[in-house]
C-alpha cells in the first residue's frame, strides 16, 4: 500500500489508507485520541501499581499488628523470653518472606531490642509503600491531565473540521 498526500479544495488527505478522505482536522482528532487513549491506558497501570502497593502495606501492617499482640507478653530479656520470641519470629517468617521481608536475622533467641529492630524494619517497610503511592499519585494525576488535553484537544479538531465542512457546504 502506498501513501500519497494530495490537496483537493484546501483540505488534505491521505490516498491508500483508512484516513483516505478524511481532513487534517479529523486526522489530528484521531491522533490525539489515540495519544489520549495511551495515557489512559498509563494511568490504569499506574492505579494497578497503587492498589498492589496499598495491599501490601496492609498486608505487613497486618502482620506487623498479629506479631506485635503476641509479643507483648515478653517484656523481659529472660531465657523464656527469648525463647517465646523465637517461637513467634518463627510462626511469621514465611508470611514475612512472601511479603519481601528480610528474615536472615529471624533465626535463634532474640532480645527485646533485636525484635524492636524486626518490627521497625517491617513498620518501615509498609510506611515506604505509602510512600511510594504518594510519589505516584503524582504521576497519576500527570497521566490524567494528559488525557484529558489530549482528549479536549481531539474535541476542538472535530469541531474545527465541523466549521470548515459547514464553510464549504455554504459555498
Amino acid at each position: 500500500m502506498s501513501v500519497t498526500g494530495i490537496a483537493t479544495n484546501g483540505v488534505n488527505y491521505i490516498k491508500g489508507t483508512e484516513l483516505e478522505g478524511m481532513s487534517v482536522q479529523m486526522m489530528a482528532a484521531m491522533v490525539m485520541l489515540e495519544v489520549g487513549a495511551t495515557k489512559k491506558k498509563e494511568a490504569e497501570m499506574k492505579i494497578s501499581e497503587m492498589k498492589g502497593q496499598n495491599d501490601k502495606a496492609k498486608q505487613l501492617n497486618n502482620l506487623l499488628d498479629k506479631m506485635n499482640g503476641e509479643l507483648g507478653k515478653y517484656t523481659k530479656d529472660e531465657d523464656s523470653d527469648k525463647a517465646g520470641r523465637a517461637i513467634i519470629l518463627a510462626k511469621y517468617m514465611n508470611e514475612a518472606k512472601g511479603l519481601g521481608v528480610d528474615i536472615s536475622n529471624w533465626c535463634g533467641s532474640k532480645s527485646s531490642e533485636q525484635v524492636r529492630a524486626i518490627t521497625s524494619g517491617i513498620q518501615h517497610m509498609a510506611e515506604n509503600c505509602n510512600s511510594d503511592n504518594q510519589t505516584q499519585m503524582v504521576k497519576l494525576q500527570d497521566f490524567m491531565g494528559q488525557y484529558n488535553s489530549f482528549i479536549s484537544g481531539a474535541s476542538d479538531q472535530v469541531k474545527n473540521a465541523n466549521q470548515i465542512l459547514q464553510g464549504l457546504a455554504k459555498n
